[in-house]
């Protein structure tokens, strides 16, 4: 079957087509499968923008190096290989991508608000500028992903991986960072206001200039990291590990440092009160 019989049929009534053969399709009008069942279709290759693929079923399908732009709100898209696809601008509220391989995928200025990425794979993918609040990430694997000014607020993130992850200019007040593993990160200039990085460990990553007021950083490794001029105001440092951490010029008024280790710790123009 090839697209236009596709596009047919479905304008005839039709909806359930799983497992198709459609790899290397290209179609560029305004295409329109929304809640058609495509479950386990092989699409890689495919073109698909200016689509509209809402609550559309694509879960298990083969999308690596796909194009698929448009409207895909609500989509399903749980365990499908998106491989190096591109959904920069598209909207992906609400979608699921549980347990979804999207290592290098392009997600550039997609929207992503309430999607559920849980047990997913963003490993090097480009996340810059997405809109993510509110979005479920935990133990999703975002290691080397470029998340430069991207809004997570309010994202859970527990037990994520985000080894050497750029994060830099990105919003994740009120986020979940319980446990995650985000050693080399780079913070530079993000927002963690009331975020919780409990148990966390982010040794050597670079805070320069971060916002952590009102954070919750308790017994968090933060070993060699690179805290200068970053916001502590009325944070909770609680047995955490500052161990040769540079924290030059850092704001710590109001911060709960009890039992913190600061051994080795440059220190310099700490403002304490």
């Amino acid at each position: 079957m090839d697209i236009k019989e596709l596009i047919e049929r479905y304008e005839n009534g039709e909806t359930n087509f799983e497992k198709l053969d459609l790899h290397g399709q290209i179609f560029n009008g305004n295409l329109n499968l929304s809640r058609a069942n495509l479950k386990e279709s092989d699409l890689s290759g495919v073109e698909f923008v200016n689509c509209s693929l809402i609550e559309t079923n694509l879960k298990g399908c083969n999308l690596q190096n796909a194009t698929l732009q448009g409207d895909m709100t609500g989509i399903n898209l749980i365990t499908s290989n998106l491989t190096q696809s591109n959904l920069s601008k598209s909207n992906l509220t609400d979608a699921s991508l549980r347990a979804a391989n999207l290592t290098e995928s392009n997600l550039s200025e997609s929207k992503l608000i309430y999607a559920l990425l849980h047990d997913s794979i963003l490993k090097d993918a480009n996340l810059t500028k997405a809109q993510m609040t509110n979005c479920l990430l935990s133990r999703a694997n975002l290691s080397g992903a470029n998340l430069q000014g991207a809004n997570l607020q309010g994202c859970n993130l527990t037990n994520a991986l985000l080894l050497n992850t750029n994060l830099e200019g990105a919003n994740l007040s009120f986020a979940q960072l319980n446990s995650v593993n985000a050693v080399g990160i780079n913070a530079t200039k993000t927002n963690f206001s009331h975020a919780n990085l409990s148990a966390g460990n982010f040794a050597s990553g670079v805070f320069l200039s971060a916002n952590l007021t009102d954070a919750m950083v308790t017994w968090v490794s933060l070993r060699s990291a690179d805290f200068s001029k970053a916001n502590f105001s009325g944070a909770k440092l609680s047995w955490s590990n500052f161990m040769r951490a540079n924290l030059t010029n850092a704001n710590l008024i109001d911060a709960q440092t009890n039992n913190t280790n600061f051994e080795g710790a440059i220190l310099d123009g700490v403002v304490l009160n």
